[in-house]
């Protein structure tokens, strides 16, 4: 049977033109990035406080393109073979609330270049670390000289202690403890000096607690006439069966107020009256802008 040869070259180019697209359609064999923990990391020389954390996720890229947030521990599938740099960042919940989930703007990125292979999986512990110009406006671990709050209101004999038994937050090192006197249904401690910070940049109160009743912390804003103080509320802290930790996003709260340029921390406890005297544990409150 006789076949047009212009036929011939027709059907021929199209066999060939039909296999590329299925050779361009083909499915890349991803290859897999397991992250089971994080170390975090603070110098020796207390400069940076503590290393206590709460890092609930890791927000992965590959190549500076965004994979997501993923929950600890994390097996996160990369459509990507060979030589792959991994940026890891840990996540947090914003001022406690769940639902708002972020990368910590404050912490550096861990990156590792991976020779990523179809159905192989990669293991990545990452070690995380402030930011080196992270500026620390304050830290009150109780472990320093002094104290970095006032007693603004309270009743004859309330004060915070400093302890370091089982129930401290770090064996070994002091928590704060306040203890309020039976007649006591509201207290108050605030920063003793006033804080300059600034509206263009990230603005994150830290803080470990152990409370049975609700902390109520704010900011007390100081306006540029100085006739002028204006109180910001932040977060409510519930009652917590054991230590938290929780990252207090201030970077909105401080432009609230254009006038005002100085600002102090205040935490704030309602006592129902007739209630026995309230666990109130503090521990690593740090101001830090970055």
């Amino acid at each position: 049977m006789k076949i047009n040869y212009s036929v011939f070259l027709f059907i021929c180019a199209s066999l060939l033109l039909t296999q590329c697209k299925v050779f361009d359609n083909e499915v890349l064999v991803p290859g897999y990035i397991y992250v089971p923990s994080y170390t975090f990391i603070t110098p020796n020389d207390g400069s940076k406080g503590d290393s206590t954390s709460k890092f609930l996720d890791v927000w992965m890229f590959s190549n500076g393109n965004v994979e997501g947030g993923f929950g600890f521990p994390a097996l996160i599938p990369i459509q990507a073979n060979g030589n792959t740099v991994i940026s890891l960042e840990p996540g947090v919940s914003r001022s406690g609330q769940d639902r708002e989930r972020l990368p910590y703007p404050l912490v550096a990125r861990f990156n590792q270049t991976v020779n990523l292979k179809p159905n192989v999986v990669d293991t990545l512990k990452p070690v995380f670390s402030y930011y080196p110009d992270a500026q620390f406006k304050f830290i009150e671990d109780f472990d320093r000289i002094g104290f970095r709050f006032q007693l603004d209101f309270k009743q004859e004999g309330d004060t915070v202690i400093r302890f370091s038994n089982d129930s401290a937050r770090t064996p070994g090192k002091n928590s704060g403890m306040v203890y309020l006197t039976d007649s006591t249904d509201y207290f108050r401690m605030v920063t003793s000096e006033e804080y300059t910070l600034s509206r263009t940049s990230q603005v994150y109160l830290e803080l470990d607690y152990w409370s049975d009743e609700i902390i109520y912390v704010g900011l007390i804003a100081q306006t540029v006439s100085g006739s002028d103080v204006k109180v910001i509320p932040l977060v409510n802290l519930f009652p917590t069966i054991n230590w938290n930790k929780v990252y207090i996003d201030l970077s909105k709260d401080i432009a609230v107020i254009p006038s005002a340029y100085r600002y102090k921390v205040y935490f704030e406890v309602k006592r129902p009256r007739g209630q026995p005297a309230p666990r109130i544990y503090f521990d690593n409150i740090k101001l830090i802008e970055g």
